[in-house]
This record gives structure tokens, C-alpha cells and sequence, in this order.
């Protein structure tokens, strides 16, 4: 029965690989906020030690910011580890939805049964955006929780806005892996491009800040817009969610389209 809802089938397939990234993410957020409590007293005196500009380096603009809470936070995890381990989950997750179907030639068995192309895509997407929100939801609550046995005051709202932005980033690169798998079938191609694209995106937002002349390139990197703390401050930022939500239901139609059209490989 499982293969004539796809979305079911799917979310089960996944069930083990997102336990275990829940799991993993889980211990991390929340061993990294709750250490704040122990190091925050030496923090000022560590960040004294190295230049001020260190902390571009890490996604913040003075090191000293590291002693506050969302400081550390922002340095911590929401500017280099948690984008990084979002964004893998997130394109594998875009790869795997339809292109492993097509190299396992099970793509087959599943439009054998009353399954149209449109139903296939959708329900696709939607187990991809489940376990997407899944690690969201991971996230926040484990930071959210923990700040709170410690009192960092930090308010719940700004950890969601933080963790909205950082789901938008690593979403819109997942939903591009989703939309290359789903155009080309090719798994190899949605897992390389968004990588590369992702790495070329964060070397140019750091660079940028040491050299002036890559302002300009930097424009069109997908980090330029990742601000978590500017979300730490001032909560969400709606041009840039509405930004990104565009480039996704651009991103989405296009793949739909394309595998709507093509040939698959059956």
C-alpha cells in the first residue's frame, strides 16, 4: 500500500538517516549552548588574545561578541558548523529524493502503480521538506530548551529567527539539488553543483571582508544574505525570507517542468 502514497514511502526509506542526524545535531546544539555557562566568565580574556577582525572569520564582526549570548551562539554554530552539516543533510536529502529512485530503477515500480508523474514529483518534495523542517525543529528546540536551563536571555523568538535563516539557506540549496536531480536524473550532478556552488558562496562571503575588491562579486553569493546576527538582534528579516521563498518556488517549478518533460531513466 506504501507505494501508491509516495510521501509515506519515502519518509520511511529516510527514517533511519534522519534519526541519526536528529540525534547528532541534537547533542551538538545543545553541548555547545549549554558549555556557554563554563566559559563565559573567561570568554572576554580568550577573544582579548586575537584581533578584533578574527571573528569575520567566523561570521561575526568583533570577537569580543563571542561573550555575549548570541554571540556565541552566532560564532559557535549558527556561522560555519550548522551551515555546513544543514546544507550536506539538505542536498543529500534533494539528491536522494528522485534520481536514487531512477540508478536503483525503482522509479519504475512506483509509476507502475496509479501514480502520475505530478504525484511522484510532490510527494517527493514534500518528504524532502518534512525532514528538512525535521532537523529544523531539532535545532531550535534543543537550543532553545537548553538557553533556557542556563538563562542566557535570549528570547525563544530570536532563535527562531536564526534558525529560520539558516533553514532558508540550507533549503534553498537542498531544493536546488532537488531540482537537478529531478531535470537530469543524475545524482552524481545534484550532489556536486550545489557543494561547489555552497563552498564558492562561503569563501567569497569571508574573503570579502578582508579583501575590498571582492565586494561587488560577493553580491551574488548566497551567504551575502545569511544573517543570523543580524537575526540574534532584530528577529526575522522578511526581505530576505521572502527572497529566498522566491528563489525556492522558482527553483521548484523549473525542476517540475523539466520532469514533467523529460525522459526518465527506466
Amino acid at each position: 500500500m506504501l507505494l501508491n502514497n509516495v510521501f509515506l514511502k519515502s519518509i520511511r526509506d529516510q527514517r533511519r538517516s534522519l534519526q541519526w542526524w536528529s540525534l547528532g545535531i541534537s547533542l551538538y546544539c545543545s553541548s555547545v549552548t549549554l558549555l556557554f555557562e563554563m566559559m563565559k566568565d573567561s570568554i572576554e580574556e580568550i577573544a582579548g588574545a586575537y584581533p578584533k577582525d578574527f571573528g569575520k572569520v567566523f561570521g561575526i564582526e568583533d570577537i569580543s561578541q563571542m561573550a555575549t549570548a548570541s554571540g556565541w551562539l552566532n560564532g559557535e554554530m549558527y556561522s560555519m558548523v550548522l551551515p555546513i552539516c544543514f546544507i550536506i543533510f539538505a542536498i543529500f536529502c534533494g539528491a536522494n529524493s528522485i534520481a536514487l529512485e531512477e540508478e536503483k530503477r525503482t522509479i519504475e515500480i512506483l509509476l507502475s502503480e496509479p501514480v502520475s508523474r505530478t504525484k511522484l514529483f510532490f510527494e517527493k518534495y514534500l518528504a524532502f521538506l518534512f525532514n528538512v523542517f525535521f532537523i529544523a525543529c531539532v535545532i531550535w528546540l534543543s537550543v532553545s530548551i537548553c538557553s533556557s536551563l542556563i538563562d542566557m536571555d535570549l528570547a525563544v523568538s530570536r532563535i527562531f529567527a536564526a534558525t529560520l535563516n539558516l533553514t532558508l539557506l540550507s533549503g534553498s540549496l537542498g531544493v536546488l539539488s532537488f531540482t537537478i536531480a529531478a531535470a537530469t536524473g543524475k545524482r552524481s550532478k545534484s550532489l556536486i553543483i550545489p557543494v561547489i556552488l555552497a563552498l564558492i558562496s562561503y569563501i567569497t562571503d569571508i574573503a570579502h571582508n578582508f579583501v575590498d575588491e571582492l565586494a561587488s562579486i560577493n553580491q551574488l553569493s548566497i551567504f551575502q544574505y545569511y544573517d543570523t546576527a543580524g537575526a540574534f538582534n532584530y528577529g526575522v528579516n522578511l526581505a530576505t525570507t521572502l527572497g529566498f521563498s522566491i528563489m525556492i518556488v522558482c527553483l521548484t517549478i523549473f525542476g517540475y517542468v523539466k520532469f514533467t518533460k523529460r525522459d526518465l531513466q527506466i
